[in-house]
């Protein structure tokens, strides 16, 4: 059980029920909610905007405490400005990746959980809903880590964390760019960038080696690492002989498909689209053409090798043509 202090300003996901919170806390919220709703037909585009004019007009030094489930919980800034969509009730974050690890519950897995932000993924895989899996969250920036840590702690320190950037290869310095705590990234946008921070990088099958996953030779590997998740996968060598399913991301902005056309074309693994609420499987990369329809959205994929984890895949999956 996670336990709230006087300080948060505690959200059920859920239900939408508010507990703490001031009039002007309040009406914040409400805002947001509304904005929401109105932004729903656009992908919810806009909403960071809602949320920072929010915190200008309504400040408040309290963070806001959501309640995933009953055994789940996970903290963050007053109006985050990427977060502040769980005040919708029932919001569905990554519906479809919820989806395949609700599923998944079955199966005595360790879950990787790269780019984890605040633990999102990992607090929900690590509780009873999911199965009580055994989880490593890995964060770059170092002062969203902190953020990780925090809700490490407030779920009763049920998954590990590590501040380390997922690299090709271990004990690398990188740097880490970006304004924005959800879209950091090793790669430099541009050659004037300047970096925030730097990190040392792990690989994907070091993390595999953790003492946390003893015993276990399933996994599931969740890549969010903004642009470096072709490097994740060389990292991952031994992962990708075994039961090993990863997910991550196609951008909508990358008109060319890198990724899924190098996880394809050179790693000869077999790729999900995990869209319209099941897995659909791809026959070549360019058949994203015609699922990306926004630039600015990201596209949940499953790559996998493992017998395993395709037998699973196959059994809820259509070809797209």
């Amino acid at each position: 059980m996670t336990i709230a202090v006087a300080a948060d300003i505690v959200i059920d996901a859920r239900s939408g029920r508010v507990e703490g919170a001031s009039a002007g806390e309040r009406v914040a919220i409400t805002v947001l909610r509304s904005a929401m709703f109105f932004l729903k037909p656009f992908a919810n585009v806009g909403i960071s905007y809602v949320a920072r004019a929010m915190r200008a007009l309504l400040p408040s030094d309290r963070p806001m405490l959501f309640v995933l489930t009953p055994d789940s919980s996970m903290r963050v800034a007053y109006c985050d400005t990427y977060w502040s969509v769980l005040v919708s009730p029932n919001y569905a974050y990554e519906r479809s990746v919820k989806a395949l690890l609700k599923a998944s519950r079955d199966v005595d897995y360790g879950f990787i959980d790269g780019g984890a932000n605040h633990g999102y993924w990992s607090i929900l895989v690590s509780g009873g809903e999911f199965g009580a899996k055994k989880a490593v969250a890995i964060e770059a920036a170092s002062d969203t880590f902190c953020r990780l840590d925090d809700n490490r702690s407030l779920n009763e320190g049920r998954f590990s964390v590590l501040n380390r950037a997922i690299g090709a290869t271990s004990g690398q310095r990188v740097r880490v760019y970006g304004a924005k705590h959800e879209a950091r990234s090793t790669v430099a946008p541009s050659v004037d960038a300047v970096p925030i921070l730097d990190c040392e990088t792990i690989s994907v099958d070091d993390l595999a080696d953790l003492p946390e996953f003893a015993g276990l030779d399933k996994f599931v590997v969740k890549l969010d690492v903004e642009g470096v998740e072709i490097a994740a996968f060389s990292g991952a060598q031994r992962l990708l002989s075994g039961d090993t399913v990863f997910v991550y991301e196609e951008h909508g902005s990358d008109t060319r498909h890198e990724t899924t056309r190098h996880v394809m074309d050179v790693m000869k693994l077999r790729v999900f689209w995990l869209g319209d609420g099941r897995a659909r499987e791809l026959s070549t990369a360019d058949e994203l053409d015609r699922i990306k329809k926004s630039r600015r959205a990201g596209y949940d994929m499953v790559a996998s090798s493992s017998r395993f984890w395709l037998d699973r895949l196959d059994a809820s999956a259509s070809t797209v043509h």
